[in-house]
């Protein structure tokens, strides 16, 4: 009965396997298998995304196969630097001959990385960031300077979205929220025995007892030997390689669950709209300015020019920002304020440049809070009569 159960899960997690392979490769299928639910639980430590821990994973240890991954378990290419005590390994990389970490096991790598990135303040900001919005962290992990390749953000998104990799940021907030954490076993085997390294893919269990009708799996395992109360082997009900799976064990199905809502990227919830003939961009809270900029190919620094912003990584509020410099004059010759505004607020509402609002109204200060009913200037008085002038010109003559 033992070997016949063990057999049984060989078979099982092959299936899943070779469901992911179909689409993405054996070798890529396999590494994300086997490391998916250590990334998730991460996420839920320390907030690092799932899918921007494997994204990186896949891209710097080429799927395992690095020298880093193969030698010092490192896949993420995390350098000593000044605080490491552990092992040492040396690489060529951005110079010949650095100084790597070297790990106990893959895991302790996986784990290190969110430790690295949670604990450095330059990187703080992306911790800000919506956990879903992996363009923004892609592009934030470049800014704040994980990489020197200037293609980084574009490579990581592309594996992201080639791997299906959001998914299991959904999974790992769908599991936070229910209190389910993920049991973490280490392979013990080489990554090149594929058959016998599948049966020892990364469980999930409950933390806490949770009635049978319940509990999110497919366990095709318990049925085929009881008396040995195996962990089940968890695959939610959002990931399509288990597909095979249940249709071999169609009572098994699970109760359903409240759906959970579609991954989030800021950047394309931003819309374009022209303002006084001046193109700008509906931006949200939260997102990366750097991915902002680099999404609308602005440079930076002129996104903080023509917006006249003070230099930030994670936008603050809702903000209407402008991808070419704003007009010295509105459109109409006269604002009336609705209460709340500043002269900066009504600069960025009517496309106008605020040192002319400053110029055209005097007694009011840039940051004031201004009351409902205030005129404010937008345009110069001799400006409102262009075609008076031609007229008068034309009398002469």
């Amino acid at each position: 009965m033992k070997l016949k159960f063990i057999y049984t899960i060989l078979i099982a997690t092959t299936i899943s396997i070779s469901g992911i392979a179909q689409t993405i490769g054996i070798e890529t299928a396999t590494y994300i298998n086997q490391f998916k639910n250590i990334a998730m639980q991460e996420q839920i430590r320390t907030g690092v995304p799932a899918a921007i821990k494997l994204g990186q994973a896949i891209l710097e240890s080429q799927t395992g196969k690095s020298r880093l991954a193969t030698e010092a378990n490192n896949h993420f290419g995390i350098k000593c630097k000044t605080e490491w005590r552990g092992p040492k390994i040396y690489h060529n990389d951005d110079a010949n001959g650095e100084c790597f970490r070297v790990y106990e096991n893959a895991e302790a790598s996986y784990i290190d990385h969110s430790n690295f990135l949670k604990t450095r303040t330059h990187y703080s900001f992306l911790f800000k960031l919506d956990v879903r919005d992996f363009t923004s962290w892609a592009f934030g992990l470049k800014q704040a300077g994980y990489a020197t390749n200037p293609n980084y953000p574009a490579q990581l998104i592309k594996a992201i979205n080639d791997y299906d990799l959001a998914q299991y940021t959904l999974i790992a907030i769908d599991q936070k929220k229910k209190g389910i954490d993920f049991i973490i076993t280490p392979a013990p085997v080489q990554a090149t025995d594929t058959l016998v390294k599948a049966a020892t893919v990364l469980q999930q269990a409950p933390t806490k007892e949770v009635p049978p009708a319940t509990i999110q799996q497919r366990d095709t395992l318990v049925t085929v030997a009881p008396a040995v109360k195996p962990t089940p082997v968890v695959q939610p009900a959002s990931v399509q390689v288990t597909d095979t799976l249940v249709k071999a064990a169609p009572v098994l199905q699970p109760a359903p669950t409240k759906e959970v809502p579609p991954a989030t990227v800021s950047l394309l919830e931003n819309t374009k709209v022209t303002i006084n003939h001046t193109k700008a961009v509906l931006a949200t809270k939260g997102s990366s300015l750097l991915a902002i900029a680099n999404q609308q190919k602005i440079n930076l620094s002129k996104l903080f020019e023509y917006n006249e912003l003070a230099e930030m990584n994670i936008l603050d509020q809702d903000r209407i920002l402008f991808l070419e410099k704003k007009q010295k004059y509105g459109g109409s010759e006269i604002h009336t304020t609705i209460g709340s505004e500043t002269l900066y607020s009504i600069a960025q509402k009517e496309g106008v440049q605020l040192s002319s609002l400053l110029a055209l109204n005097p007694s009011t200060g840039k940051d004031s809070i201004l009351p409902a009913g205030q005129k404010i200037k937008l345009r110069l008085e001799a400006a409102q009569k262009p075609s008076s002038k031609k007229s008068k010109k034309g009398k002469k003559k």
